[in-house]
């Protein structure tokens, strides 16, 4: 359609260069020709916005819904980076001030027994240590009183000593409760902004559903980008399979024994929700073709490897969400959307029964779900026809 009124643009345009003086006769050449050429000006603006509006509509709605996944979860995780931080904060604000009570309690006791003994000095009065010294009876007995008096005045240097220590750490400590207060603060704040954010990429992505769920041209919109995923990735699978063995200088693999069906065990417990092949939308009336089936579970469930293998690939792709493909045997393969979580990493080895990965919705045009297919030699297979019977 946007090409259509390019060409629209492009022939008015023409149309302007060549526009000649009115033959009319009787009405001003000049006039004429200044009304033709805003006639084609408002035409030629009038393309513009319609060109303007198409490439609107035609904005890819799996490459919204994509950036719009990732972005909320990587929103997700700051989220909860940011929620551990914030708990670990008050923790740690908990700690200093049941610090602080307790140097508090310590400063009071010090503070009392300093008390005392300045009391005490006074009552002495300023000569008592030298009348206690020539007061005694003989030199020893003076000596002895010097000793006492030196432990007496050692202990009081030890206690303002202990009150000025304790002074530092209660101050330290209050400083540091203020500044994880305002820590705190601030981690609360953007907690709840991330919160808010979160929220309306969700509403955003809900609209996004609605409109692919309720309007014909959206989803018929939907199925070809789908198609066309589809088709680039197992070209992607295909050419780095070829690129592969040309890197290691090796022939194309001969085939191997054929895998058996109905022998693989379900990569997920629950409910065929929809069938590989041919079928009729229930509200549009399209026929469309499925590649695979999804499988009914819930957020969080462990998806399962189908037999022992080598990963093919692990990471997003448009329309499948988070994504991951087994190579069982040469041409044998099995897929995994709408994954939460990656367990494995490309060249990774599996074995049968080994998890791949946590259930989502990513990709999911209809909530938490399991895509599953098989490809063999190329080609798309049902699914139903290789795993175990239920």
């Amino acid at each position: 359609m946007v090409r259509r009124l390019c060409i629209s643009l492009f022939l008015l345009g023409l149309l302007l260069l060549q526009a000649g003086p009115s033959q009319g006769g009787a009405e001003d050449p000049a006039e004429s020709r200044k009304q033709e050429l805003q006639r084609i000006q408002r035409q030629m603006e009038e393309k513009k916005r319609e060109i303007k509006r198409a490439s609107g509509k035609e904005r890819s709605v799996l490459a919204e819904l994509d950036k719009l996944e990732r972005s909320m979860q990587q929103g997700a995780l700051e989220l909860a980076d940011n929620r551990a931080r914030l708990r670990e904060a008050e923790e740690a604000l908990r700690d200093m001030e049941k610090n602080s009570a307790e140097l508090s309690r310590e400063l009071g006791s010090l503070q009392r027994a300093y008390a005392l003994r300045v009391r005490a000095l006074y009552k002495m009065g300023r000569s008592s240590y030298a009348v206690a010294i020539l007061t005694s009876d003989s030199f020893s007995t003076a000596l002895k009183r010097l000793k006492y008096l030196g432990i007496i005045a050692e202990r009081d240097r030890a206690v303002i000593s202990q009150y000025g220590l304790a002074l530092e750490q209660l101050s330290a400590v209050q400083a540091e409760t203020a500044g994880r207060k305002e820590e705190i603060t601030r981690r609360r704040r953007e907690v709840e902004a991330q919160k808010a954010e979160l929220a309306a990429r969700r509403r955003e992505k809900a609209e996004i559903l609605s409109a692919v769920r309720s309007k014909k041209g959206t989803y018929e919109q939907t199925l070809r980008e789908l198609e066309e995923s589809s088709a680039s990735l197992w070209a992607m699978i295909n050419s780095e399979k070829a690129e592969g063995r040309k890197a290691r200088k090796q022939p194309a693999e001969r085939p191997e024994a054929g895998p058996v069906q109905g022998r693989f065990p379900w990569p997920v417990a629950g409910p065929v929700l929809t069938r590989f092949g041919t079928q009729r939308h229930p509200q549009f009336k399209t026929m469309i073709f499925r590649r695979g089936i999804e499988i009914g579970a819930q957020a969080g469930d462990t998806v399962r490897a189908i037999n022992d293998g080598q990963v093919a690939f692990a990471d997003w792709y448009k329309g499948y969400g988070k994504l991951l493909i087994i190579e069982h045997a040469v041409g044998f393969y099995s897929l995994y959307g709408n994954l939460e979580q990656l367990a494995l990493a490309k060249g990774d080895r599996v074995s049968r029964g080994q998890t791949v990965g946590i259930l989502g919705d990513t990709g999911s045009l209809t909530g938490p779900k399991l895509y599953f297919e098989i490809r063999f030699k190329g080609e798309a297979q049902d699914p139903l026809a290789w795993l175990t019977k239920r």
